[in-house]
């Protein structure tokens, strides 16, 4: 009776075929994973600030929006990959100015605290707290002196190494977030020449 099985060839061939399949598949599936990312941390920053802008309106007060490391305060930076803050405040506060405070006196109120995003950055164009107004606007800051554009955000994956801010790349694109005066926000891809700071 013949014995069956494979040959020594025949196991060397498969072995080759899937060192050449997982080769190519293997950075493929990287770049999905990182461009997946880009997308969720996109998301989830601009449904922050929809919500800001919706929760305004529905209060009738200021509800603003920072950067935050420790989701307790914010950190007064434009680096949002370490976490945000959402919270609502009395509109008697100066607008876009007060940053959070917990303490019962200043009548602040802490509705959404997001975490630290993994191997992404998100960057705002600058350090001032995002404050919607009752009718949804943003409220203007005088060191804000771009009208089309208020207020905005990008967001690129971190690709090599921890190296920050992330890259814009053809295979991975980073994201832009832009927040207009009315306070609507509109998310598209950056071009390939864009970079990952404002």
């Amino acid at each position: 009776m013949k014995a069956r099985g494979f040959t020594l060839l025949e196991l060397l061939v498969v072995i080759v075929i899937t060192a050449v399949l997982a080769a190519i598949a293997i950075p493929q599936f990287r770049t999905m994973i990182q461009k997946h990312r880009v997308r969720s941390a996109t998301d989830n920053l601009q449904a922050s600030l929809d919500y800001a802008r919706a929760e305004a309106v529905l209060r009738a007060t200021y509800v603003s929006v920072c950067a935050s490391a420790d989701n307790a305060t914010c950190s007064g930076t434009k680096t949002y990959e370490t976490g945000w803050l959402v919270y609502a405040h009395p509109v008697a506060t100066t607008a876009s100015t007060d940053t959070y405070d917990a303490t019962a006196s200043k009548g602040m109120q802490l509705l959404r605290a997001s975490g630290p995003l993994t191997l992404v950055s998100a960057r705002a164009l600058d350090t001032n707290v995002i404050t919607y107004g009752q009718q949804g606007q943003l409220e203007p800051l005088a060191s804000r002196t771009n009208a089309s554009q208020p207020m905005s955000f990008v967001v690129c994956a971190v690709t090599t190494g921890t190296a920050l801010p992330g890259q814009n790349t053809t295979n991975v694109p980073g994201s832009l977030i832009g927040i207009s005066a009315f306070g609507a926000s509109v998310g598209t891809k950056l071009n390939t020449t864009d970079a990952c700071t404002l």
